[in-house]
């Protein structure tokens, strides 16, 4: 029989035991298999919402002191935009940049982020965002999908690349446009135009051919796409302020430990300050490089924007509330105190 020092000994012995199995676990753990994610976009690598990507990734790699690695695959390598809406949900991939109009089926609310001529400018458009109507949009997505949201990404100033020029009102009358997104196809229709929708890969040749007259779409777009080649003229440089964002599967989410939680969202918050600086830059150098190939860029006057407004508000609000109930409504009211 063991003496009680002996049974003593055993069990210090195996206390010891367990304190150093439980330290080799935690320092397999810290210096352990690393959390690799994978972050799907679908613009060009060269892209500046491509280049928020990598610095978000970056961002993270650092403040988790490289215990997350976030994978870029950018142009559509993963899954198209349209994609993602079901891809991403189902953790088919990680986090994905998408555009929030696709999205809009799911979450109607989100069809505000598309209301044209709807903000006094970009500041202003940054300041509804970071208000309590932002996170109501990001509170009622959350709800409707399995999607942690991060931060949203500026896309930029949206207008009309026209083969003739479109300076007022009724100069839209009987054109096709090629619209983007529910809101805006609404819009273009109340200011008397033929809306149509074709996707991005579509619009040169649709152009070329004369298929369409114009066709809405972002600044860079205008340029990276080479529509210049096609048309002469950009008219409405404000008619919408395109909106991305970043999100991430919810069950990985819920997966990770909370330090590194909190590191993914402070890096969401200073890539979205980054997106806002940078989208700006490529707008402005954009339309540089756009009027040095010819390009008439034309912003109507205060009076004839008026026009525009007065023309495409009740069809586009009407929209949004008919989609969005009452929800809508309290969110117009909100923006309208908005400064």
């Amino acid at each position: 029989m063991l003496s009680r020092a002996s049974n003593k000994s055993l069990l210090i012995l195996a206390m010891c035991s367990i304190v150093l199995l439980f330290c080799a676990i935690q320092s397999s753990e810290a210096a352990g298999d690393q959390i690799v994610l994978r972050f799907a976009g679908n613009l060009p690598a060269d892209h500046f919402v491509t280049r928020n990507q990598e610095l978000y990734a970056k961002l993270v790699e650092s403040k988790t002191k490289g215990r997350v690695k976030i994978e870029i695959y950018p142009a559509g390598q993963l899954f198209s935009d349209k994609d993602l809406v079901k891809a991403l949900p189902m953790g088919a991939v990680d986090m994905a940049e998408a555009t929030c109009a696709q999205w809009t089926g799911i979450e109607p609310l989100w069809l505000m982020l598309d209301l044209p001529l709807f903000y006094k400018d970009r500041k202003h458009w940054h300041r509804v965002l970071d208000s309590e109507v932002g996170k109501m949009l990001q509170s009622e997505f959350e709800k409707k999908t399995n999607v942690k949201f991060l931060y949203f990404l500026d896309y930029g100033a949206t207008g009309q690349a026209s083969k003739t020029p479109l300076r007022t009102l009724e100069d839209y009358k009987g054109k096709r446009i090629r619209g983007t997104g529910e809101v805006v196809l609404k819009a273009l229709q109340a200011m008397g135009a033929a809306p149509v929708f074709l996707g991005g890969g579509e619009v040169y040749l649709a152009l070329q051919r004369g298929t369409i007259d114009a066709a809405n779409s972002g600044m860079s777009s205008f340029w990276e796409r080479k529509y210049y080649e096609v048309t002469k003229f950009i008219s409405g440089t404000d008619f919408t302020l395109g909106n991305f964002f970043v999100g991430i599967n919810k069950t990985k989410w819920q997966s990770l430990p909370a330090d590194i939680q909190k590191a993914m969202l402070e890096a969401a918050e200073e890539a979205k300050i980054s997106s806002r600086i940078e989208c700006e830059k490529s707008d402005n150098e954009a339309m540089r490089k756009l009027r040095e190939k010819g390009v008439e860029i034309y912003d109507p006057p205060p009076k004839e924007k008026e026009r525009w407004r007065q023309a495409t508000k009740p069809v586009a609000h009407s929209f949004f509330i008919s989609r969005g109930g009452d929800k809508a409504k309290l969110i117009l009211q909100m923006v309208e105190k908005i400064d």
